[in-house]
């Protein structure tokens, strides 16, 4: 009896460990990918900032060849 409980015990832990790591690498990865978004954000704004600084040189270039 003491084998078969003692056996049900280190089954049941098992388990317990097994969830708890698998609800972390879940946790990782969704921040991981949370992270890349932001990444992607940032990039795609700083992208349109510096083409709206090329856009202000060559405005600036071509008004100074005009003149």
């Amino acid at each position: 009896m003491f084998k078969i409980t003692l056996f049900i015990s280190a089954l049941l832990l098992s388990f317990s460990f097994t969830a708890c790591v698998s609800k972390t690498q879940n946790d990782v990865i969704d921040s991981g990918s949370k992270d890349v978004s932001d990444l992607l954000r940032t990039l795609i704004q700083k992208e349109k900032e510096i083409n709206e600084l090329n856009q202000k040189l060559e405005d600036c270039k071509n008004s100074k060849v005009k003149s």
